[in-house]
């Protein structure tokens, strides 16, 4: 997996959908400036297969899902690598904005959990989960000092106006090994296989 960082201003000015941004980071990627995690050559990596996943955004009062496709390449090193820009987050289908917007309206308390379920159409159990994963991502993001300093919602507003938001995200991924809100760490361990994986896959 390779992550590349597109959210080079804070994640409060970003009025498009995670589909837009995507589809248009993607008209320009180009697999030879790729720098392959795997060996650190940079210019040998080639588009090698594409799959599509489902990605979810929270559009005009409510969920939408969209098709996105994903550009695998492999390098001369025989690794081969998904593309995903920051607004995807690895295996899930939900995206760094719906699940933030999720976090701060959960936050502001304006709804009740059920009520606020229903708007986002999740599950009660999605929705601790995901403030369980931010709290121990805020965690290892912020320090504890900070940590205790601030209220729930008050790290999510920082966290919304933090520029770029990218340079950010990539030192939290090189301390942790994983993007922020990634539930678990990638399967490096796994055997690489010959076929792309299917959309549940990063």
């Amino acid at each position: 997996m390779i992550r590349e960082n597109q959210l080079k201003c804070n994640l409060i000015r970003q009025k498009n959908s995670t589909k837009t941004l995507f589809d248009s980071f993607m008209t320009s990627f180009k697999p030879k400036k790729t720098k392959c995690p795997s060996c650190g050559r940079t210019g040998d990596c080639n588009s090698f297969a594409k799959y599509n996943r489902y990605v979810v955004d929270f559009i005009k009062g409510k969920p939408v899902s969209s098709t996105i496709e994903i550009v695998r390449v492999k390098c001369s090193c025989g690794c081969t690598h998904a593309i995903l820009p920051d607004p995807i987050i690895p295996y899930d289908s939900y995206s760094l904005f719906f699940i933030l917007r999720v976090l701060t309206e959960y936050a502001m308390k304006r709804y009740t959990v059920s009520n606020l379920c229903d708007r986002f159409g999740i599950s009660p159990s999605t929705l601790y989960r995901w403030k369980d994963l931010y709290k121990k991502h805020r965690l290892e993001w912020q320090g504890l000092l900070k940590t205790l300093e601030q209220t729930f919602f008050a790290s999510l507003v920082e966290l919304a106006f933090l520029a770029p938001y990218s340079s950010h995200a990539l030192s939290f991924l090189q301390k942790t090994g994983m993007s922020f809100l990634q539930s678990h760490k990638n399967p490096t361990h796994l055997p690489r296989s010959k076929s792309p994986p299917d959309f549940n896959c990063p």
